[in-house]
C-alpha cells in the first residue's frame, strides 16, 4: 500500500474542479456538473459530488448508489408507482437493479457513493419511506 493510499486528506471547496456530468442520449434537459472525490483502484467504489438544475429521466441502476442530498429536492417514482421525495439532509438509496423515474423538483446538489461489486445492500430498516 502506498503512502498516498493511507494519507488523510481534506478536499476544500476551492479544490473542487467541476466537470460536465454524463447525459444520457434520451435526455433533453441541460447537463449538470460532477466531481469525483475518490475512486478505488479497481473502479468498484467511488464517491463525489453532483449538481444539476433540472433532470427528468427513467433509470435502471447498474450499481448501488447512496446519495446524501445537500440542496434541492428530487422525486423518485419506482416501477411499482411508489413515490419518494428527498431533500436537504435526506439519504436516498437506489440499489443495483432498481428502476424508476427521477425528477428534480428544485436544483439538486448531492454527495454520492457508488459500489458496483455487491449483489445486495443490507440497508437501514428503520422508519422512512421504503
Amino acid at each position: 500500500m502506498s503512502d498516498h493510499a493511507t494519507k488523510i486528506r481534506v478536499i476544500k471547496p476551492q479544490d473542487i474542479t467541476w466537470e460536465a456530468a454524463m447525459r444520457y442520449p434520451e435526455e433533453t434537459d441541460p447537463a449538470g456538473q460532477e466531481f469525483t472525490a475518490t475512486q478505488s483502484m479497481d473502479d468498484k467504489f467511488s464517491t463525489g459530488l453532483w449538481q444539476r438544475d433540472v433532470q427528468r429521466r427513467h433509470f435502471e441502476r447498474p450499481h448501488h448508489e447512496i446519495a446524501f442530498i445537500i440542496e434541492g429536492e428530487v422525486e423518485v417514482t419506482d416501477d411499482d408507482g411508489n413515490v419518494v421525495t428527498a431533500g436537504p439532509g435526506d439519504i436516498l438509496i437506489t440499489p443495483k437493479g432498481s428502476k424508476g423515474y427521477w425528477k428534480s423538483l428544485k436544483p439538486v446538489k448531492k454527495f454520492w457513493a457508488i459500489y458496483e461489486e455487491a449483489t445486495e445492500l443490507n440497508s437501514y430498516l428503520g422508519p422512512g419511506a421504503f
